[in-house]
């Protein structure tokens, strides 16, 4: 099924990022767009990239106080006045699917001396706990910055969809770095646009795959981080859902009763992001967040899920848990793991 309407995609500049309408903070707002006309929806129709401390969203797929979508209102309105042969939908062209080959994924699966996150793992689980994490999630390591870790994104035919490219500190969290503004921006990428840019530093012509998955009507990564675990684990097992894939990770080390995956975003928790895991028992974790916005979302997205035949609760663990400052930083359960550890016994050592 092919949409009609879409966010607007990022550009690499703030012309196409617009006031948000919930906090009023200037570019941190994406809006909705008809991709039959171009046209951006009318404002309200937008998603605030603030989530955990604004989390404004209205889609043109949202049914406001039970009445009908802006969608289905549009639909409706275009059948006027026509005739039934016009009424016929229109075949949108599907959307170009891209993959990563094989190869450039096993290359990245070494050099863990020099992977920080793979450190902090053999570090806090010790080795053996440590490369079964590593082999399990297919953790990589990239040298866009060095130290930094790779985890790459399977869908549910194990093809390679894509890559995020992360720089932890010492302590698992993300690393920042100041930006050509003098302002600290957290060390995350994509593995295509690392390779794009390993490529020109090298002046290497692109390899074909990767001019393929640059093109801008690519689908990229809409993957859960971790399905990969669905083909080697006993059916029924329940499956935990976290936002990062850090935290699918650690929670791994933690509680293997559980399938830990991630889906990458606050916004991500999509029944189409989901559909693989239909039919398990999912309990989802979200990040700690001010005033809980963040666990009310997901709140919202599980009634949307139960009413698609999902099987899904929120866990408030992190609600009870976590500290206003650990709220105010929009700590995750990965986090509050890390911090609660009080290294190994003395006898250990």
């Amino acid at each position: 099924m092919a949409f009609r309407y879409q966010l607007q995609p990022y550009r690499g500049s703030r012309k196409n990022r617009y006031t948000c309408p919930g906090c009023n903070k200037p570019y941190s707002f994406t809006r909705w767009q008809d991709l039959r006309t171009a046209e951006l929806l009318p404002q309200q129709f937008g998603r605030c990239n603030r989530m955990n401390s604004c989390g404004y969203s209205l889609s043109p797929y949202d049914k406001v106080s039970n009445s009908i979508s802006y969608a289905d209102d549009q639909w409706r309105s275009n059948l006027e006045g026509r005739t039934m042969s016009s009424c016929q939908p229109k075949p949108q062209p599907a959307q170009q699917l891209c993959t990563i080959p094989e190869t450039v994924l096993q290359q990245s699966l070494s050099c863990y001396e020099r992977n920080a996150f793979a450190q902090l793992l053999q570090k806090h689980f010790g080795a053996g706990v440590a490369i079964d994490l590593l082999n399990r999630f297919e953790i990589g390591t990239s040298t866009y910055w060095p130290g930094a870790t790779v985890f790459w994104q399977r869908d549910e035919l194990d093809r390679i969809r894509g890559g995020q490219v992360v720089l932890f500190d010492e302590s698992g969290h993300t690393s920042k770095l100041p930006a050509q503004d003098g302002t600290p921006k957290r060390c995350t990428t994509w593995v295509h646009t690392a390779y794009a840019q390993a490529c020109r530093q090298q002046k290497k012509q692109l390899p074909a795959w990767l001019v393929r998955y640059l093109e801008p009507g690519v689908s990229k990564s809409p993957s859960l981080y971790g399905i990969r675990q669905l083909n080697k684990v006993a059916v029924g097992q329940p499956i935990a859902i976290v936002e990062a894939p850090k935290t699918a990770v650690i929670c791994s080390g933690y509680f293997p009763q559980f399938i830990w995956l991630a889906v990458g975003s606050l916004s991500y928790l999509t029944v189409q992001r989901l559909t693989p895991v239909k039919g398990y028992s999912i309990t989802l974790y979200p990040d700690a967040s001010i005033d809980g916005s963040a666990f009310q979302v997901w709140c919202t997205k599980a009634d949307v899920l139960r009413k698609a035949g999902f099987i899904v609760q929120v866990s408030d663990i992190l609600e009870k848990a976590a500290t206003a400052c650990q709220k105010a930083t929009g700590s995750d359960l990965a986090d509050l793991l890390l911090e609660q550890w009080i290294g190994y016994p003395q006898s250990w050592v």
